[in-house]
């Protein structure tokens, strides 16, 4: 039996849980993405406590490292690697398209699968997948017109969880997001024994960050 802390601060919404196993035993969430920060220790040593369990029950901390929000991303490695660190416990690095692959249906997975995410204006997080799952196109930046080419070239079937995208994209399917899928990816990852490098690892970003110069009088 594994004890596993799973952190997701990447977007607007924030999710923390303990799993036993592939079983939620505990979580909380905030839905202010400006608050991650604030909460994020607050909600880990609540579900500590709900779960009752110790720190040194826990087998890994994983986290979901992006692609997403910057300063979001930061936030959610940082509390993983301060934890793993402290309590010599082995980190999991969990990428968001992957993730995203995941939740989709089976019956609706094709030979060959596109997943997109909103970056900026005009920009979006996108991978390819095969039917087994396998990256066939690493994620990347791309524009829109990249994307519209790939769709038509290879034939793709799109997924993503953002409800706005479909203003985007005709013929996107909007998947649901699933703790139990988290849950069960991260008892894989830990079960394979995917264990990140606690020291080198940094947030998966994809995007240079955006840095507003103050103008001197």
């Amino acid at each position: 039996m594994a004890y596993l802390l799973y952190i997701d601060t990447s977007g607007m919404d924030s999710l923390v849980m303990i799993l036993r196993d592939n079983t939620i035993v505990a979580f909380r969430s905030n839905a202010n993405q400006k608050d991650h920060g604030q909460f994020i220790n607050i909600h880990i040593q609540e579900i500590m406590n709900e779960a009752n369990i110790k720190w040194n029950e826990l087998n890994a901390i994983c986290v979901l490292n992006g692609p997403g929000s910057y300063t979001g991303l930061r936030i959610g490695l940082g509390t993983a690697k301060g934890i793993a660190y402290a309590h010599q416990l082995p980190l999991i690095l969990i990428n968001k398209l992957d993730l995203i692959y995941n939740f989709i249906p089976k019956d609706l997975i094709t030979q060959h699968n596109g997943i997109v995410s909103k970056a900026r204006e005009d920009e979006y997080f996108f991978a390819t997948y095969d039917s087994k799952g396998v990256s066939t196109l690493v994620p990347s930046l791309a524009s829109h017109a990249e994307i519209q080419t790939q769709i038509s070239e290879n034939a793709l079937s799109l997924f993503c969880i953002e409800e706005e995208l479909k203003d985007d994209f005709e013929n996107i399917t909007v998947v649901d997001k699933k703790s139990e899928i988290i849950a069960n990816l991260c008892l894989q990852y830990f079960q394979d024994q995917k264990f990140a490098d606690l020291f080198l690892s940094e947030p998966f970003y994809l995007k240079n960050v955006h840095i507003n110069k103050i103008n001197k009088l």
